[in-house]
């Protein structure tokens, strides 16, 4: 272990991350497992991918540089000891020299570490010397645009193949044109540290899309209904894109039926999403008989036929191209267990995901203008949500609506949960759909 990583700059860094899922303010690190050097230090730049445990795992690739970097300061961790002599260490990731260094294993004929895999579909390769940008908008990782490639860095870690890899390689090698395809990926061991995919340069964002469509609507003080060019036309596309996508999945990857023990399991994990929620925001108690209940309505939806799934599916998961809608980031919700990331599941959870971030687009519009009366907002809702739900070929039978209301409703005290600890003034957007759905 280096000497330096027993100060306590790292903790402090990492306390600072938005990725970074542990909530304490001071982190307690408990081990380091430092990967084999890409660039040798003694030649004035080491790097190296570094495995922290922090509560969980985390990937915290490091570039070390015997004098400092003003302009790398924004990811300036601190000054220590490496073998008896002086570095200042940087997130490798903020630093264009170690983006590159970190990268070049998938360069044409580069050898790399015994300790570091660098995996490439057939075809891939990166330039050298490639000029590389980090992304600022990034939450749960940190994405670098290479050329037309776009790699993400996984942050938060665990043995086994990352879900998104393992979607996203499934859906590529079956040609999908709804996904952008996947080119490679970086491992060590069990553990995957990075995957490489297509960038989609002339894409827009769909949460951008979503809430721009709302805003301009809000600024003609126009209804939803009565506007010609609305979002309803692209969320029937989008329906139609994710229906697509969860064929290919149950084409290439593995399905099941659940019966009453699975059911059962399910209905105990919605309950115990409800019971953090109980003690985070007293607001919740007034719903807690109705949504129990909801709940307990599923024990007589068996069998429900169950696939991978998207996981964590939401408007920023979603990209507009020219050539249509591309659903993007595969891993679940990163703050999950991975055995809760890669469990067979109901589709409706991914519907319900996006009905859930159609009304955050609108509803955060009103906040955000600090307007009270949400008429606007309530009818621009419904009507993408049934544009999505017709677009996807949603059936509402007894047992379909009773898993939607209950996968709306799991999802929304999830939101309750996040917002009370990272946007108070946002908790209301929830708090209004649990009094909706209830």
């Amino acid at each position: 272990m280096s000497e330096w990583i027993e100060r306590p700059e790292l903790s402090a860094y990492l306390a600072r991350q938005r990725w970074f899922g542990e909530s304490a303010k001071d982190v307690a690190i408990t081990q380091v497992h430092e990967l084999e050097w890409l660039s040798d230090p003694a030649e004035g730049l080491g790097v190296r991918f570094e495995l922290v445990h922090a509560g969980s795992l985390y990937n915290v690739p490091l570039s070390y540089r015997r004098h400092p970097h003003e302009e790398l300061s924004y990811g300036f961790i601190g000054a220590g000891l490496l073998e008896g002599e002086v570095f200042y260490v940087y997130d490798a990731l903020h630093d264009p020299e170690a983006r590159d260094i970190l990268l070049r294993g998938f360069t044409e004929g580069m050898e790399t570490p015994d300790d570091i895999a660098y995996s490439r579909l057939e075809g891939f390769h990166l330039e050298p010397d490639g000029d590389s940008v980090l992304l600022s908008a990034e939450q749960s990782n940190s994405s670098v645009i290479v050329g037309d490639s776009l790699v993400k860095f996984f942050r938060k870690i665990a043995p086994g193949r990352n879900p998104d890899i393992e979607i996203q390689a499934a859906l590529t090698l079956l040609g999908s044109e709804q996904i952008s395809p996947l080119l490679g990926w970086i491992s060590s061991g069990e553990v995957d540290l990075a995957m490489v995919g297509v960038f989609q340069r002339s894409a827009t964002d769909g949460w951008d899309s979503a809430r721009a469509s709302f805003r301009a609507l809000q600024d003609d003080a126009m209804r939803a209904r009565d506007a010609g060019g609305d979002f309803a036309g692209e969320c029937e596309r989008l329906g139609e894109t994710l229906a697509m996508v969860h064929a290919q999945m149950r084409e290439s990857l593995p399905t099941a039926l659940w019966g009453p023990a699975d059911v059962a399991a399910l209905v105990g994990r919605l309950n115990a999403r409800l019971n953090k929620a109980l003690a985070t925001h007293d607001t919740v108690e007034a719903y807690e008989d109705r949504v129990r209940e909801a709940y307990a309505a599923l024990e007589s939806c068996v069998p429900i036929p169950v696939q991978r799934v998207h996981g964590d599916f939401h408007l920023g998961q979603t990209l507009r191209t020219t050539s249509g809608w591309k659903i993007i980031d595969f891993e679940g919700e990163p703050a999950q267990p991975a055995e809760d990331r890669v469990r067979l599941d109901s589709v409706t959870r991914d519907l319900a995901g996006m009905l859930r971030s159609l009304d955050y687009a609108a509803h955060s519009v009103t906040i955000a203008l600090g307007v009270d009366d949400n008429e606007y907002a309530d009818d621009w809702v419904r009507r993408n949500r049934v544009a999505f739900l017709d677009g996807y070929g949603y059936v509402a039978s007894e047992s379909a609506v009773a898993l939607l209301r209950a996968y709306e409703i799991d999802k929304a005290l999830y939101e309750v949960v996040y917002e009370s600890h990272y946007r108070p003034d946002w908790v209301q957007i929830p708090l209004r759909a649990l009094q909706r759905l209830l």
